[in-house]
């Protein structure tokens, strides 16, 4: 059991070595390509607010790209969810915003299945993504409600 304690433990010293010079040499990239004034603006301001310490301004990007990360993730997750429950809408829409997603549904009167789907695809996804500060919450609408998707969703199917 040593043997294997320490080929593991090798392993992971490896991993972790591989791990840290890539991470160096990406950053060396990076400052090549902010020394020749090639790298992207988002990039140079990020690496000016390391330099400048500007801790608001770097956990703001932060904040930003990690939602833009689990809003689209909690999204293919639900529209994952809605087709292997082979929920059938008429209209659907989303309201995106900074931890949460807003879904407008139309469905067929009385499509009891297609109703069951939604709630559960939310519930499921609600499940996944919760620890993580983020959710989905659905308005089903049938079509003989005759409603029309609010102007501040953005429609996926008509």
């Amino acid at each position: 059991m040593p043997e294997l304690t320490q080929h593991i433990a090798a392993q992971q010293s490896n991993k972790q070595d591989q791990w840290f010079e890539t991470m160096i040499n990406s950053i060396k990239v990076d400052q090549l390509e902010i020394q020749t004034n090639t790298a992207t603006e988002e990039k140079t301001r990020m690496y000016n607010n390391f330099i400048e310490g500007k801790h608001s301004e770097m956990f703001s990007d932060m904040r930003n790209i990690s939602s833009q990360f689990f809003i689209e993730e909690l999204v293919k997750e639900y529209i994952s969810e809605l087709r292997s429950r082979k929920v059938s809408t008429n209209q659907l829409a989303f309201d995106l915003s900074d931890a949460k997603v807003l879904v407008w549904a139309e469905i067929n009167d009385f499509d009891e299945k297609s109703e069951d789907g939604l709630i559960l695809a939310e519930a499921k996804t609600n499940a996944r993504f919760a620890n993580f500060g983020f959710h989905i919450s659905s308005t089903i609408i049938e079509k003989g409600d005759n409603l029309s998707v609010p102007p501040h969703y953005s429609s996926v199917k008509n």
